[in-house]
């Protein structure tokens, strides 16, 4: 396969230059400037709010290309847990990682309640983020939603999804105090709890 040619001098600063933007904007989000203006995010890359607007045409143009290095930064959080491995090995390594993960999503989804009302952009990215979430819970714990009633099934993924959330491991952050080891032996306990009125633990 070919590799790419090199950029030339003045498409090389013009890349670190975007990419100084997206980091600015990224790092202030972090930081807890849900809604960086153009001059901070300036301010931050050290360029100008004129070049902001060069490299990025308008606001949803940069908030794309902060969701696409955000997706790259949690995708290095995501192990899969191998679903046949039985129920006690399974969920306390399906927990930690996914509170790594709920924990590590925090800000941008902050930022993205704030944003999402008046950016379909942003509002697009959290509804695949959410369907990913979902669609993992559906994946890792497949045995035992197929073990519960066929007319259970849906209702306990739906439960599942809902209890391993970034909704609910925020309420239990942000809301009720508690650490992130309290907030997975919550998450344990509530999933057990759900398998367990299903008839499958």
């Amino acid at each position: 396969m070919a590799s790419m040619p090199p950029l030339d001098g003045r498409s090389a600063r013009a890349l670190r230059t975007r990419e100084a933007i997206v980091d600015a904007c990224i790092g202030l989000v972090e930081e807890g400037e849900l809604r960086p203006t153009a001059p901070r995010v300036a301010e931050r890359a050290g360029v100008s709010v004129r070049s902001v607007f060069q490299h990025f045409e308008d606001l949803p143009a940069l908030h794309s290309a902060v969701n696409q290095r955000i997706v790259m930064r949690l995708k290095a959080l995501l192990h899969p847990v191998d679903p046949t491995l039985p129920l006690e090995a399974k969920l306390p390594a399906f927990v930690r990682l996914r509170g790594a993960l709920l924990e590590a999503m925090t800000p941008y989804q902050r930022a993205a309640q704030v944003h999402g009302p008046f950016a379909p952009e942003i509002r697009d990215a959290v509804r695949v983020g959410n369907g990913y979430l979902r669609e993992e819970v559906a994946e890792v714990f497949r045995r035992e939603i197929e073990q519960a009633p066929p007319v259970e099934q849906r209702e306990l993924l739906e439960a599942l999804a809902t209890v391993l959330s970034w909704a609910t491991w925020d309420t239990m952050r942000s809301d009720g105090g508690r650490s992130v080891e309290e907030s997975a032996a919550v998450l344990r306990r509530l999933i057990r709890s759900l398998l367990a009125d299903a008839g499958v633990a």
